[in-house]
């Protein structure tokens, strides 16, 4: 569906002033996944203050698509603006600076495109990562492509890192290249900025700068995505993938297949060795995803090239802590696996890289897709990376089924109705056939899959379900029927990444 404004008069009446106003467009903004992702985007807004020039920007990590008023950090302007006087900055410097600056004690950290805010001289500004400006950016001939879409209404910025090297990028451009017509700037592998007076205007000018993109996209024929249809699934290949992955990675992981038309149709490529392997379409879309996927099912041959890769731009050193096992795997059987810590991050790594097969196959079906130079994405890794191991550390102890897949029969549902809750806090995914409906439980680590009968084909189905949505089985927790599981499940749990390591489960005893 091509991107439209969603400014509705009556809607924005119920946001009262001027930062009331910059918080309805930001959730307009955060609402679409396509111009945003996973607290990815910032927005602000300039403001008089008791005789001080204030800049609230969006808060580090927060959701655009629900953000409030507390959401957004108080920072003085004049000393924000004063920090791009400086020749050079890291981004640690610059963050400390700006802690300096924030005129509110329980504000949330101010994003790292702060300056980049404070610098343009407009009320209103906001940066998105719009698929459709990637895809038509991102190629050989960007220059000639950018200067076609959109000439002096948006001048292109070079790529620089996130924070003090792109807010000093962008004040060098607009000075020099931009003109009264001008309403935003392209960000190479970075999305886009636009600005305006109002609240409505700097939105819409947002709107503008995405609608002419997919405009231009689908006058090369290259907004229709491919589609192709999925074989049927082999149950122990994706369970061996699963098992080598987590081995791999020190920890088990979440195996979540993506099978849909799209998907499968980007799998069989032709090309796929060249589009999928230039990297993701924006650096900060690696620390799900890593910068390339792994083609077929050598996941041993791919992690020696990562950690090659990670080392050879980052030096050995910097390089340690990162992990280079995969996180998407592409197969022309099997279609798209996303690997996460659990469920809800295998989940976050298969929407960004389903983003990216949009932008990949849209600009390589106008010109030659390109993504940011390697060593530009390894810096970013090493950046935002990390999540992963803090979630680990958080969760020793009190989650000890951390990326394990239980599987609960309806004999042991129906023995201990608590049993599903107590093992996902525990932190395993839970599948959880059932003959009758299941109690909300509200929880993406809950796969609820309805049950026909007792009949092996039922159950057969019912396994299926788990391993398209979590990669396999580590435990089943059964009783009284635990026999025609047993049998069911037999090679998924003979292939868990923890097989030979028993856990002790909320049942009080040792699963199989």
């Amino acid at each position: 569906m091509r991107t439209r404004s969603r400014w509705n008069d009556h809607d924005a009446a119920r946001f009262s002033g001027e930062l009331g106003s910059r918080v309805y467009t930001s959730r307009l903004l955060g609402q679409d996944p396509a111009l945003v992702l996973y607290g990815g985007g910032n927005t602000s807004i300039k403001v008089e203050e008791q005789g001080r020039r204030v800049l609230y920007v969006k808060g580090s990590g927060t959701d655009l698509a629900h953000v409030d008023e507390r959401g957004f950090v108080p920072v003085d302007l004049e000393r924000a603006q004063a920090l791009l006087e400086h020749e050079q900055l890291d981004n640690d410097e610059m963050m400390a600076l700006l802690k300096g600056a924030v005129l509110r004690p329980d504000a949330p950290t101010p994003s790292i495109e702060t300056l980049l805010h404070a610098a343009l001289p407009f009320r209103y500004v906001e940066h998105t990562h719009a698929d459709s400006i990637l895809a038509v950016a991102n190629v050989a001939a960007a220059e000639r492509v950018l200067a076609q879409v959109y000439g002096e209404l948006a001048p292109v910025v070079p790529y620089r890192h996130s924070g003090f090297e792109l807010a000093k990028a962008c004040v060098e451009v607009f000075r020099q290249r931009a003109t009264p017509r001008s309403i935003g700037l392209i960000l190479q592998f970075h999305g886009a900025v636009a600005f305006g007076n109002t609240a409505r205007e700097s939105y819409e000018n947002m709107i503008d700068l995405v609608a002419r993109a997919e405009d231009y996209l689908a006058s090369r024929d290259a907004w229709t995505l491919p589609e192709a249809p999925a074989a049927s699934l082999d149950w122990e290949a994706v369970a061996v993938l699963r098992r080598d992955a987590s081995r791999a990675a020190g920890f088990p992981l979440i195996l979540k297949l993506v099978r849909d038309p799209v998907a499968m149709a980007f799998a069989q490529r032709a090309d796929l060795e060249v589009v999928s392997q230039q990297g993701p379409a924006t650096p900060q879309h690696a620390i799900f995803t890593r910068r390339v996927p792994l083609l077929g099912r050598d996941v041993a041959a791919y992690t020696q090239r990562y950690a090659e890769y990670l080392a050879s731009h980052l030096g050995p050193d910097r390089a340690r802590g990162l992990d280079p096992s995969p996180r998407v795997i592409l197969d022309p059987v099997l279609g798209l696996g996303a690997l996460g810590v659990n469920a809800r991050y295998a989940a976050i790594t298969a929407e960004v890289y389903l983003h990216d097969i949009a932008i990949i196959s849209r600009a390589a079906a106008h010109d030659t897709y390109r993504a940011a130079p390697p060593r530009y994405i390894a810096e970013a890794e090493l950046a935002y990376g990390g999540f992963e191991r803090a979630i680990r550390r958080q969760a020793e102890g009190s989650r000890p089924l951390l990326g394990q897949v239980a599987l609960v029969t309806p004999g042991a549902a129906k023995r201990d109705p608590g049993l599903a809750q107590r093992l996902l806090d525990q932190g395993a995914a839970v599948v959880l056939p059932s003959p009758a409906a299941v109690p909300a439980l509200r929880d993406e680590a809950l796969l609820p899959v309805p049950l026909a009968d007792s009949s092996p084909a039922s159950l057969e189905q019912a396994v299926q379900a788990a391993v398209e949505a979590f990669g396999g089985v580590d435990l089943l927790c059964a009783v009284g029927d635990g026999e025609a599981w047993t049998r069911v499940c037999a090679p998924l749990l003979a292939l868990s990444p923890v097989a030979g390591r028993p856990e002790r489960t909320a049942l009080g005893a040792t699963s199989h």
